[in-house]
C-alpha cells in the first residue's frame, strides 16, 4: 500500500468483524473496529457512534446492493446513518436504534419489492413519516436520489452492476454534494442521462472494463479515476481527492454493506474509504 497511508496516518477505523486479523505497518496507527454479529448490527454500531440524534434515517435494504449504493449523498444531506433492514420486516435493534436517535423521519430506499410496504406500516404506527425513493430500477433510483439533492454542477459516474467503485467514492461524494449516478459498460441509460441535464463536469469511477471510453466521452468533461482493480481505485480516490482528515476507515471490498453504512460517518471526518480482503491487505 502507499507508504503515506501507513506513516502519516495515525487512525484507521476497521469496520465490521467480516475484516479479521488484518496487519497494519506502522507503530503509531491506533485502530478501532465498529462492528456487530449481522451486518445490520454492524450498522446500529456506526451509528452510535456517529449520532448521539438524528432526526432523519436512511433505511436500505441489508441483502442488495443496487437501490442503496446511490444513497450517501443524500444521507450526508440529511446528517443521517444509513441503517439496514430486512426486506419484509424491520427488525427489534434497528426500531431501538431509531428510537435512541429521536429519529421522526425514515427515507427508505428502494421501491416495495426490495423493502416491502409493511415495513412503513409500521413505521407509520409509530409515528414515523415515511419516505420512499425507489425507480423501476437502479438507474431511476439513483436519479430520484439525486434529485433530492441540493444544486449540484458535479457528478460521480459508477458503474450500476456492482458495488466497490460506488461506496469507495461514496465518502467523498457525501462530503461534496456531488450525486452518484449510475451506468452500464457501454451505453448512459436514459434516467442517468436526464440528470446530467445541469452537469458541467464529472468524475467517472472505474476503468474502461466496466466504463468504456465510449460512455466517458458522452459524458460533461469527464475525469477517470481507475486502478488495477478495486482495492486500487480506492487508494488512488484517497490519493487524489484531497481528503483532509488523518484517519482513514477500511471496510471489506468483497461486500457492500459496512462500506454502505460507514460512508457517511467517514464523510463526516472528510475521510477516505479504503478496502482490504477479508484476511489481507492488497499489496499495491
Amino acid at each position: 500500500m502507499n507508504k503515506k497511508i501507513l506513516v502519516s496516518l495515525f487512525i484507521i477505523l476497521l469496520i465490521s468483524g467480516l475484516i479479521g486479523g488484518v496487519a497494519l505497518a506502522g507503530e503509531d496507527l491506533q485502530i478501532e473496529r465498529f462492528y456487530g454479529s449481522t451486518r445490520i448490527e454492524t450498522a446500529i454500531e456506526i451509528s452510535k457512534a456517529g449520532w448521539d440524534k438524528a432526526d432523519t434515517v436512511i433505511l436500505a435494504r441489508s441483502d442488495d446492493f443496487p437501490d442503496a449504493m446511490a444513497g450517501s449523498p443524500l444521507a450526508f444531506s440529511k446528517d443521517a446513518p444509513i441503517l439496514l433492514t430486512l426486506p419484509d420486516r424491520l427488525p427489534s435493534e434497528v426500531l431501538e436504534e431509531m428510537s435512541r436517535l429521536g429519529a421522526e423521519d425514515v427515507i427508505i430506499l428502494g421501491g416495495t419489492r426490495a423493502i416491502s410496504s409493511s415495513i412503513e406500516t409500521d413505521l407509520k404506527k409509530m409515528d414515523i413519516n415515511t419516505e420512499r425513493i425507489g425507480g423501476a430500477n437502479r438507474f431511476e433510483t439513483a436519479k430520484l436520489i439525486a434529485d433530492k439533492l441540493p444544486h449540484y454542477d458535479k457528478a460521480i459516474i459508477t458503474y450500476g452492476n456492482n458495488f466497490p467503485d460506488a461506496l469507495a467514492i461514496g465518502p467523498y461524494a457525501a462530503q461534496k454534494g456531488y450525486p452518484i449516478l449510475l451506468t452500464e459498460t457501454n451505453s448512459i441509460p436514459k434516467d442517468t442521462a436526464e440528470a446530467l441535464g445541469s452537469v458541467t463536469s464529472s468524475i467517472v469511477v472505474g476503468g474502461e472494463f466496466v466504463i468504456s471510453s465510449q460512455v466517458k466521452n458522452n459524458l460533461p468533461s469527464p475525469v477517470r479515476i481507475a486502478g488495477t482493480d478495486r482495492y486500487d481505485t480506492a487508494v488512488r480516490i484517497m490519493d487524489r481527492l484531497g481528503f483532509t482528515a488523518d484517519l482513514i476507515y477500511i471496510a471489506t471490498g468483497t461486500d457492500f454493506a459496512d462500506a454502505l453504512t460507514g460512508s457517511v460517518l467517514a464523510a463526516k471526518e472528510n475521510a477516505p474509504m479504503l478496502m482490504v480482503r477479508n484476511d489481507s491487505i492488497p499489496s499495491l
